[in-house]
């Protein structure tokens, strides 16, 4: 009995310690003033002047714990308000891109990307047709342009 009772105490203090050390993941771990975790210092040497394209970027970087331009590798910021790409060629990484739904007129950045694979520029009635049918040469393996660019 005793003995239950103590591998049970273990159980939830080892579970306890568990919850208490996810909520900790922003802080640096020591043991004898030696680190053992220390967090990734997120990316964050860019600019880009569109404030919705960067909010999409700043929400990537989190989700995908990105340290270096190159380690962003999809993004995804469709229906976002996005008016202009400025600023993002710095991400070469990238293969996969959704930019469905937005406002876009020229997509100059995108051309600078040296391996699309996948990417959605769907439903940008604005859109500049001539860059998207350059990039479409540049995509590995599947472009949506807008209907306009189709014609």
């Amino acid at each position: 009995m005793v003995r239950s009772l103590m591998k049970n105490h273990l159980q939830t203090f080892l579970i306890l310690t568990v919850f208490m050390l996810t909520g900790c993941e922003g802080y640096i771990f020591t043991l004898n003033k030696h680190p053992v975790f220390d967090p990734p210092i997120l990316f964050a040497s860019y600019n880009i002047p569109d404030p919705a394209l960067k909010s999409c970027i700043d929400q990537a970087i989190f989700d995908q714990q990105v340290t270096s331009a190159n380690q962003l590798t999809h993004l995804n910021c469709s229906n976002g308000g996005i008016a202009e790409l400025k600023g993002l060629e710095i991400f070469t990484g990238l293969t996969h891109i959704n930019l469905n739904q937005n406002n876009l007129v020229e997509i100059k950045p995108l051309l600078f990307l040296p391996h699309p694979t996948v990417v959605d520029l769907e439903n940008n009635d604005q859109l500049f047709c001539a860059d998207g049918q350059l990039l479409a040469k540049q995509v590995s393996d599947s472009i949506k342009l807008p209907t306009h660019c189709k014609k």
